[in-house]
């Protein structure tokens, strides 16, 4: 039997990508199920007097929704910020399979515990937990790494984003549903505590469920894609401040690490404060926030599941991302200041527009950002690098909830978006001044 073509996959490969889609996917449904209501679960808990604590120390009489969940969106941040490089480098040593076990089997727990949550204290530490399990992104995109070669990578990063955009696709169509009070009311009496509560915990047990089935799918279908020979050894490893020097000396990486970390904090401004806004500045119902994601998921997986490929094959990774930074700041401002320059579209019209826009450009910045990372990246260490720069997102995803929530709750709900468009055009000068050495 005549050997592959180098530049294309082995069919055993093909499975494990599809596999590895197939556990993104279900995942990021159980996400897409309950991000776009985030805002809405916040408030059916009192505000705990830690948190009022803090809002006195900023200077706020009160912590109102946005803070509150912009705390929520960090907790988990900062956990999978901590615990990321620790599963890339495991995955570099035992293999992706297992790390990606692990990280599925957490989030079903997690979500569980998320469920149940009895106050917004356990509702944080629920979603902690979860980012301590975060291991499934970055040991994904390593997956990708192993199996694709460097000319086709920003093509798998591309399918990684693809997923994600199904998952937020379908996921929050699923949400609309599951909280739903026609549907709810088929189950629960309505006017009751519990039919308050289940707008929370269905979704998030549904949520429990899809988890559960990708921990499966990781046992019983998955193959590993590092082989034996091409691990880290077991023996003493350096520590993680030596590993990241070594990473950084590589060209390119430290300047496109720094790029996604202020790319990341702009764009985590609209994030945490995307529901917010539509809810409470723009008075749109949850129902229709969730086809907004619906649409953004739509981009997401047409942008990155097909023409980012060919586009760059056309321009070059550098260039699709310095087009997608550009856009992305330019749309930031003008989401914050949609109702001040609407071109007669009606406010739910022009925000879909501006959302399927931010979900175009964002779709061109992370896969290319990633493929450069990953092209100069050594073999050995392309888990612990990826697990660095998933690190580095999500310092971003610390800082960007908690900033964009304080900034809307004190100056106003225009604010974060501006600010994030700022931040994304400090990343895009970044990127231009290492120009060189990112193409």
């Amino acid at each position: 039997m005549p050997e592959p073509a180098p530049n294309r996959l082995t069919p055993e490969q093909r499975r494990g990508v599809m596999t590895v889609l197939l556990i993104i996917v279900i995942d990021l449904l159980g996400f897409g199920i309950v991000l776009p209501s985030l805002a809405y679960f916040v408030r059916l808990f009192e505000t705990p007097d830690w948190a009022a604590s803090l809002g006195n120390i900023v200077g706020l009489d009160r912590l109102r929704g946005g803070t509150l969940v912009g705390m929520v969106m960090t907790g988990y941040s900062l956990c999978q910020f901590l615990f990321s490089p620790f599963w890339g480098r495991l995955s570099d040593r035992v293999g992706r399979r297992p790390v990606l076990a692990v990280s599925t089997a957490g989030f079903a727990v997690t979500w569980a515990l998320f469920a149940l949550s009895p106050t917004f204290t356990w509702l944080l530490v629920s979603r902690a937990l979860a980012g301590a399990f975060g291991a499934n992104l970055s040991t994904a995109q390593a997956y990708m790494a192993d199996v694709f070669p460097p000319e086709r990578r920003a093509k798998g990063m591309g399918l990684i984003g693809m997923a994600f955009g199904i998952g937020f696709v379908f996921g929050p169509a699923i949400g609309a549903l599951l909280t739903n009070d026609g549907f709810l009311s088929l189950l629960f009496q309505p006017g009751t505590g519990t039919f308050e509560r289940a707008h929370l915990f269905v979704p998030a047990f549904f949520a429990t469920g899809l988890s559960t089935i990708s921990f499966v799918l990781c046992l019983v279908a998955l193959r590993e894609s590092l082989p034996p020979e091409a691990r880290a050894g077991l023996g003493p490893r350096k520590g993680k401040l030596a590993e990241l020097a070594e990473a950084l000396r590589q060209p390119a990486i430290a300047p496109m690490l720094v790029v996604y970390f202020v790319v990341t904090l702009g764009f985590a401004n609209l994030e945490a404060m995307f529901s917010q806004f539509n809810a409470d500045y723009l008075g749109i119902p949850a129902d229709h926030n969730a086809w907004v994601f619906v649409a953004i998921g739509v981009t997401l997986a047409v942008v990155q599941g097909g023409l980012i490929g060919r586009l760059t094959r056309a321009l070059g990774s550098a260039k699709v991302l310095a087009i997608g930074l550009v856009g992305l700041a330019a749309c930031m401002v003008l989401f914050g200041f949609q109702r001040e320059i609407n071109p007669g579209l009606g406010d739910y019209g022009w925000l879909l527009v501006l959302s399927i826009s931010l979900g175009g450009f964002n779709a061109l910045c992370n896969p290319s950002l990633l493929a450069i990372i990953s092209n100069r990246a050594r073999r050995d260490m392309q888990g612990g690098t990826m697990g660095f720069t998933a690190s580095a997102a999500t310092l971003g995803r610390i800082a960007g909830p908690l900033i964009g929530g304080l900034v809307y709750d004190a100056a106003g709900p225009q604010w974060p978006f501006a600010v994030g468009g700022v931040l994304i055009a400090v990343g895009l000068l970044v990127m231009l001044a290492r120009w060189k050495s990112a193409n």
